[in-house]
């Protein structure tokens, strides 16, 4: 026990981590470890200091929507994640977090979201957003506007600007973690109940004119985000396959992106790893299409036709044998001929 208790200390000292002295401290930090499979990540969602009623409604919006894998703290915390990021960073930390949202109010930026991400709870890269045209989930009249408990949602990226500006690949990347919830490997049809929609509008003027059309583009000169999300019926449709329906059951608000923290190239080739244990080992000539239909090649030896035995069996060696047969009579008849 002594061993063991120095070495964890060694650790930590090597690490510049506080070793655990208990029992349960040893199980924490043990299930906090790299892991080849992750679970799903988890947010936090703080409210700052100053803090509009507006913000706080779509705090707890946010909370709804990705509950349970989300902790809401609703008390005034003094926090500026972009001046100083130490105390979130521990906050995270502390309760086992992955993802963060902050939301705030002030004079220049009256409602403002900030998205983040850890990884090995220090700051990976982190985005300001303003908020705009917010309508809450009470605002519409849907007869059930939470998610089932270990359903899947379905996050839908529509626009040209996600695939072409660095800033809105960003975006895309950190809404995606945020509004995706678990990945399993297998999915129940009846699971997918709801769908997020972002959306970013090109027209032939460019990004600015789209940004000055739906109210402006904030600090980067970026296209805005539209995000809506829709409760997903599936009807009776006469074959396997259901009718779908959408009904929009909030929340619904347009993004801009007023700030930005990119990471580090290191690191994020380091939080993108994948390890050789979890990578799907290749089956030599077997291949899959985008819809997930497995397709194989079989590759054969040389046929010998004549050792098959079928209901032709030996009829190509017969046919040989007639045709030589045939060609020695035809070629003996014009000998005999001359000879008389």
């Amino acid at each position: 026990m002594v061993a063991s208790s120095t070495s964890d200390a060694a650790l930590g000292q090597v690490l510049g981590k506080r070793a655990p002295k208990t029992t349960r401290g040893r199980r924490i930090v043990k299930r906090r470890e790299p892991q080849i499979v992750e679970d799903p990540k988890t947010a936090l969602l703080i409210r700052g200091n100053k803090c509009s009623n507006d913000v706080q409604v779509f705090l707890r919006n946010l909370h709804r929507l990705r509950a349970p894998l989300a902790q809401l703290f609703m008390r005034p915390h003094n926090e500026h994640p972009f001046e100083e990021v130490e105390r979130l960073e521990k906050l995270c930390s502390q309760n086992d977090h992955s993802l963060f949202a902050f939301g705030s109010s002030s004079k220049k930026r009256p409602f403002r979201l900030i998205l983040g991400r850890l990884f090995d709870r220090r700051l990976l890269d982190m985005l300001e957003f303003g908020v705009k045209d917010f309508k809450p989930m009470e605002s519409f009249q849907a007869p059930r506007r939470e998610a089932v408990v270990g359903s899947k949602p379905l996050v839908i990226f529509q626009g040209a600007a996600f695939e072409s500006s660095e800033t809105l690949k960003r975006t895309k990347s950190l809404l995606l973690d945020f509004f995706g919830g678990a990945r399993p490997d297998k999915v129940l049809l009846a699971g997918i109940d709801q769908v997020v929609v972002c959306s970013t509008f090109d027209a032939p003027g460019g990004a600015s004119s789209v940004a000055a059309r739906l109210g402006g583009s904030g600090d980067s000169g970026e296209a805005p985000v539209s995000v809506r999300r829709f409760a997903l019926k599936q009807l009776k449709s006469g074959s396997e396959v259901p009718r779908v329906e959408l009904e929009e059951i909030g929340p619904r608000f347009t993004l801009t992106v007023d700030r930005t923290r990119h990471p580090d190239k290191d690191r994020w080739k380091q939080s993108i790893k994948v390890p050789k244990a979890a990578k799907v080992t290749k089956v030599k000539n077997v291949s899959k299409d985008e819809m997930g239909k497995r397709t194989a090649k079989i590759h054969l030896g040389r046929q010998e036709y004549d050792a098959i035995h079928t209901v032709h069996h030996g009829e190509a060696k017969r046919k040989k044998a007639k045709a030589a047969a045939a060609a020695e009579g035809g070629q003996a008849a014009p000998q005999a001929a001359a000879a008389q």
